[in-house]
């Protein structure tokens, strides 16, 4: 659970207003009110423009009884855009990796992709990304998943790369007519007969789901992303159910669930899956009990997928456990110390985003078993010895 600081003065994405709309563009316009995510439904009432008639300003009025799981408003939207509140929101440096060649097959130099990074200096997020872990990645909707830089975060100059994207930008291309007019008429009466959700475009929950939603979020805590995912699937609010039964920790086994086990269930049946939300929720109270990292347990989780397995069977049988005792931890923290004695003296000097380095050698060569805490703990009094 986190706060969103909303005030008076917003930012949007330009992209999702128009003044003079397509067919079936469902964002806001002049005449089409839209919903902030997780916050209030808002109307256009105004636009401002500057001497070459570019939008540099929208006047809107913002409706209280429309707040997000709790909407007595009565108004209909097809749609819920980002947004980011203009006095708070903070600046960052976002990194955007691509592919590095530019061809699936390269042949040499001339295949390098010349824009595999861009660089975006004033990107603006919310001062909440800021406040937690800098290990914790976040998924920055509409555009990938995020880790802060382990070398040049600082809170002063916060810098996030991107490790995973959310489009695949192979998909568009390299689709010949031909193989478009090879689709068989049963796959495409199949596509047809899908629900598609439309990006920017919020299908209405119906009653039972609505009724889980302000469960999840009112009674169990979940932010409004992750109760939208599991109260608009019945298989996935089922299993979580399931989960809950065994273990009582709403937000770990929610994300795992909208996570891990939505990924899975997308390719096959309930029936089909090899683990239980039993297992599942087995495998949250591991680490909950400091047995296992979280890391450590995303490997866990694809054995569970593909054996089935008991989640505890696999770690003793992998050796797997979470190091937590300082005396195994402090004499790798002394060799990586000791084989980096120009960083030391860079650290030392005042380079704290050197801190992330020896963090980093020391959960290698423990092979991501070592409590990052434990670690941090330990890493901040030998350095300060």
């Amino acid at each position: 659970m986190r706060k969103v600081p909303f005030s008076k003065t917003i930012f949007i994405n330009k992209d999702d207003f128009d003044e003079n709309p397509p067919k079936g563009y469902y964002r806001l316009t002049p005449d089409q009110p839209v919903r902030l995510k997780h916050a209030y439904i808002i109307t256009c009432k105004e636009i401002i423009k500057d001497n070459d008639g570019k939008i540099i300003e929208i006047k809107a009025t913002y409706h209280p009884n429309s707040k997000s799981g709790n909407d007595t408003s009565g108004i209909k939207v097809k749609s819920a855009i980002q947004w980011v509140d203009a006095n708070e929101a903070k600046k960052v440096e976002v990194r955007l990796y691509d592919r590095l060649y530019s061809s699936e097959a390269p042949e040499g130099l001339e295949d390098l992709n010349c824009d595999s990074l861009k660089i975006i200096k004033d990107a603006l997020i919310e001062p909440a990304v800021i406040a937690e872990k800098p290990d914790v990645r976040f998924q920055f909707e509409r555009e990938g998943y995020f880790y802060a830089d382990p070398v040049d975060y600082t809170d002063e100059n916060p810098v996030f790369n991107k490790i995973v994207s959310l489009k695949d930008s192979w998909g568009k291309n390299k689709k010949s007519t031909q193989n478009n007019r090879r689709r068989n008429s049963q796959e495409n009466r199949k596509n047809e007969s899908k629900k598609v959700q439309i990006e920017g475009v919020v299908t209405p929950m119906s009653e039972a789901e609505q009724a889980l939603f302000d469960k999840y979020t009112s009674e169990l805590g979940l932010n409004t992303t992750v109760a939208d995912i599991l109260a608009r699937d019945t298989m996935l609010s089922s299993f979580y159910e399931e989960a809950l039964l065994e273990l009582h920790n709403p937000l770990n086994l929610a994300n795992i669930v909208a996570n891990d086990v939505a990924r899975e269930l997308k390719e096959k049946g309930k029936a089909e899956l090899k683990f239980t939300a039993s297992q599942v929720a087995q495998l949250v109270a591991m680490i909950d009990n400091e047995t296992i990292s979280t890391k450590i347990a995303k490997q866990v989780f694809e054995q569970m997928v593909q054996s089935g397995d008991n989640p505890k069977q696999i770690v003793e049988a992998k050796g797997l456990i979470q190091i937590s005792d300082p005396a195994q931890i402090l004499p790798i923290i002394e060799e990586v110390i000791d084989k980096n004695p120009e960083n030391v003296e860079k650290y030392k000097a005042g380079n704290n985003k050197l801190f992330g380095f020896f963090v980093g050698q020391v959960l290698k060569a423990t092979g991501g078993k070592a409590n990052p805490k434990v670690v941090n703990e330990l890493v901040t009094k030998k350095l300060h010895s």
